[in-house]
């Protein structure tokens, strides 16, 4: 993935158009390592950060491994993951 001196920026499957053909394969054979790697995405989890305080959501977009109608455990589960990947994030 193209990164920045920090590694946090990328470009997702959409925002490719501007490389070569060799670096777009090269890019989209990553993504779908990557993607074999992880498994199925459980949901998403966004969280806004405004100058006086945050706004968090999870979603689960069409496809996901997980929905509205699952239990709250186990969505609380997902989250802690994430606040743990963010805590030990950069």
């Amino acid at each position: 993935m193209a990164t920045n001196e920090h590694g946090w920026i990328s470009y997702g499957p959409d925002d490719n158009s501007h490389l070569i053909e060799e670096e777009r394969q090269m890019l989209e054979e990553r993504i779908r390592e990557r993607q074999e790697q992880h498994g199925g995405l459980l949901g998403i989890l966004e969280v806004y950060v405004y100058e006086h305080g945050c706004n968090q959501q999870v979603n689960f977009p069409h496809g996901s491994l997980l929905g509205v109608e699952t239990d709250v455990s186990v969505i609380s589960e997902i989250v802690a993951r994430a606040s743990a990947e963010l805590a030990n994030w950069r």
